[in-house]
């Protein structure tokens, strides 16, 4: 009689042979695999070396070029602090234009385009022209209602409305205000 006794069939044993097979295929795409992510890393090594001895190469050029600049020299008198002064209270007065501009371009309705907007002083109050045309006559009286509406522009006058075959150009102008 056997002293052992095998419940396993011939055809799983038969199979541990392609286990093995499997198993050797698996092993060497894994060694595979290493090696070259290994070889990137190396890669990756060799030029971080090159790049920081560009970087060295960079920075020394750069301490000469800082050593190569003059001073200015000490006989150099500043700008002022009156003339300082009054560009600071010059430009306060100025109106910021694009904060003007940005409240056009919100207020101006789909069917009106505009072709100009120029400012100027007169008799003491800045002015801005706007000249543009529209499909219709009620996209211009919106515009105009718009300006009004606008804490920039006050007191909009019609300069002209002229009906086109397509379109109407009209020119306006309003007062600006700002703070």
């Amino acid at each position: 009689m056997k002293e052992t006794l095998n419940l396993l069939q011939v055809e799983v044993k038969a199979g541990d042979a392609e286990k093995k097979v499997r198993f050797y295929y698996l092993l060497a795409g894994l060694s595979v695999y290493i090696v070259v992510i290994m070889g990137l890393w190396l890669l990756n090594v060799i030029n971080a070396k090159k790049l920081g001895a560009e970087m060295d190469k960079l920075n020394k050029q750069k301490v000469e070029l800082h050593q190569q600049i003059k001073p200015l020299p000490a006989d150099t008198v500043a700008p002022s602090l009156l003339v300082d002064k009054e560009i600071l209270i010059t430009m306060e007065k100025a109106p910021r234009w694009s904060l003007i501009l940005s409240a056009i371009s919100v207020v101006v309705p789909q069917d009106v385009w505009l072709s100009s907007i120029e400012s100027r002083d007169e008799k003491g109050a800045k002015y801005m022209s706007i000249k543009g045309f529209s499909t219709t006559q009620l996209g211009v009286a919106n515009l105009i209602s718009a300006l009004e509406l606008s804490h920039y522009f006050y007191d909009v006058q019609i300069v002209f409305v002229q009906k086109g075959d397509k379109d109407i150009s009209f020119e306006l102008k309003a007062k600006m205000q700002w703070a």
